[in-house]
């Protein structure tokens, strides 16, 4: 009876048992169908064994890096540059002036003087020169600030100060010096520069130097020395006619007596 009633039952037991593996095939389907469509819409690798990321593990002969770099996907692409990069990659294909005179060599500076009062801005005539000094900044900027005022009466009105009558009314005198500004406008004086190139300054000849005085020297007291040996002969002469006048003087007085 045992036996019949297996027979009865197996028939049901693999109907049953091939209906739980049809259940688990196509949950496998599934799951390998989620991971492609994931795979597509992200364009990352995702691996399909027990889930750990190893991106030593291969996939079809490739590691997991090179993977990602064929999906498309690079670190070092532009999107993913921040704005601090961005904004020094700009400044670096733009290049800054020079304005660093703080060494000891000889630097050809370009510089402009510039009046920045509103209605009145003007950039005057711009000027090439040597600068030997260590100097900051702004105290070349005050040095020429205090060059330029000084040096008014060369500097002529421009144009846009001769419509607006500034500093002063000189007409239609298009060669009409400055002259003068106002104190109160002084502080809108400003000093554009930037350094042109730098050459090396030769070494100060000290002891060639000092050769060349001493020679100076020699050859002035050369020159002296014959003037007095000329006036010692003279005072000698001066002496010796004083004497023959003095003997002279006494035989008049003796044939006078």
């Amino acid at each position: 009876m045992r036996i019949v009633s297996r027979l009865m039952k197996l028939p049901l037991t693999a109907f049953v048992y091939s209906l739980e593996m049809f259940v688990k095939t196509m949950r496998g389907l599934q799951g390998f169908a989620d991971q492609g469509i994931d795979a597509m819409t992200s364009g990352v690798v995702i691996f399909l064994g027990d889930g750990a990321n190893n991106e030593n593990d291969p996939i079809d002969g490739l590691p997991a890096s090179e993977m990602t770099q064929a999906a498309g996907h690079t670190p070092s692409s532009q999107g993913d540059l921040t704005d601090e990069e961005d904004e020094t990659n700009l400044k670096e294909e733009r290049k800054m002036p020079d304005t660093d005179l703080s060494d000891d060599m000889l630097k050809l500076v370009r510089y402009k003087i510039l009046f920045i009062k509103r209605d009145y801005e003007v950039a005057f005539q711009e000027v090439e020169e040597i600068v030997h000094d260590n100097l900051a900044g702004t105290a070349f900027t005050g040095w020429k600030i205090a060059e330029f005022i000084q040096n008014l009466d060369t500097v002529t009105v421009p144009f846009k100060w001769r419509k607006q009558h500034y500093p002063r009314d000189v007409g239609d005198d298009k060669d009409a010096k400055v002259l003068k500004l106002p104190e109160e406008d002084k502080k809108y004086l400003r000093v554009y520069y930037e350094v042109l190139d730098r050459y090396v300054r030769e070494e100060f000849k000290y002891e060639e130097d000092q050769i060349d005085v001493l020679k100076e020297i020699r050859d002035e007291l050369k020159k002296r020395q014959p003037a007095r040996a000329s006036d010692g002969g003279g005072s000698a002469g001066s002496g010796g006619g004083a004497g023959q006048t003095g003997g002279v003087a006494g035989g008049g007085r003796g044939i006078g007596g």
